[in-house]
This record gives C-alpha cells, structure tokens and sequence, in this order.
C-alpha cells in the first residue's frame, strides 16, 4: 500500500529514548510520515509550561526543554 508512512528508522527510536529518559516529565514518541522524515513529540505528563513540542529535529526538542 502505498498510503501507509514510511515506519521511522530505529535511530529516532533511540532518540526519543533519549529525550524520554533525560525529561522524564515528558512522553516522547516518534510520528512516522509519507515520504518525509519522522516527527518527535514531546507532551507534558503534568501539563506544565512547555506542554507540547514537536519537530522532525529531535535536538531541537532537546534544546529547547533544556532552556526550561
């Protein structure tokens, strides 16, 4: 089928793993898309001031949680 998304490679796999055990406040997943790299989320377990990030740049998601 050619509508389904490219699964991520399991390097951004690591990455979130990453970003999940350094900001342990936030769920980080990895959002697969058609013919484009893969997104990171990070959502907030607690809502907090940074509630959701997302970008197909993990170190940006890291840098920008680190600010906070």
């Amino acid at each position: 089928m050619t509508d389904w998304p490219i699964p991520p490679a399991p390097s951004a796999h690591v990455q979130a793993a990453a970003l999940s055990a350094e900001f342990p406040g936030y769920v980080v997943t990895v959002l697969p898309r058609r013919n484009a790299k893969p997104r990171f989320e990070a959502v907030s377990r607690d809502g907090g001031s940074l509630y959701c990030l997302i970008s197909d740049d993990a170190s940006e998601i890291w840098r920008e949680l680190r600010a906070h």
